[in-house]
């Protein structure tokens, strides 16, 4: 870590847990209605190898472990619906006929419900300014520069979905958890020269 001395003007700038955005290419505009939300994370399996009084260890195949996103569930949009929704179109049908116990979700049905997942972590600049560069005069923009990592799931799909508790002694929100699995993640550690 540098010394705040030799971090410029206003020493380092550490990343926050609040500064994120979680978006889906199929879910509809559901970014500002998540409150919480998991990075990604992987092991890397062990393989052991004895030879006479000696072991060795090796690594084996990496696993991505699923990620937890939560939602704030809202009238309007309704949130809980397009979950349910997704479900539907991930090719599940109910059970109420004989026909209807041949079908079945499919990955690509799954994946193609929810499209890329993409979290993105914010630094606390992003303001576009007019060419004169005048801080008075905000253009209101959020200016891409501003996402220091980007994380993009691969093969994403809806592993667990809990539509929430109901309480008559709480006035909290709702909240939608939901798991997400994936085959792999594609880390980029700074975007500030590409597009959103």
């Amino acid at each position: 870590m540098p010394f705040f001395s030799d971090a410029g003007p206003g020493g380092f700038q550490p990343k926050r847990q609040f500064r994120f955005l979680v978006t889906f290419s199929e879910l509809g505009n559901l970014t500002f209605m998540v409150s919480k939300a998991a990075k990604p994370a992987y092991k890397v399996a062990t393989k052991e190898h004895q030879v006479l009084n000696h072991q060795f260890k090796f690594p084996g195949i990496v696993k991505w472990d699923p990620i937890t996103v939560d939602f704030i569930d809202a009238v309007d949009p309704n949130v809980g619906s397009k979950f349910y929704a997704a479900l539907l179109n991930a090719g599940y049908v109910a059970p109420t006929a004989e026909t209807a116990l041949t079908t079945g979700i499919t990955k690509v049905g799954t994946t193609s419900t929810i499209g890329e997942v993409r979290i993105k972590q914010l630094d606390g600049g992003g303001i576009i300014l007019p060419a004169g560069g005048d801080p008075g005069e905000v253009v209101g923009a959020i200016d891409s520069t501003n996402i220091v990592e980007e994380w993009t799931l691969k093969n994403a799909w809806l592993s667990e979905v809990s539509w929430g508790d109901l309480n008559y002694a709480e006035d909290g929100l709702v909240t939608i958890s939901t798991k997400i699995e994936y085959d792999y993640a594609v880390y980029n550690p700074e975007r500030k020269a590409l597009a959103t």
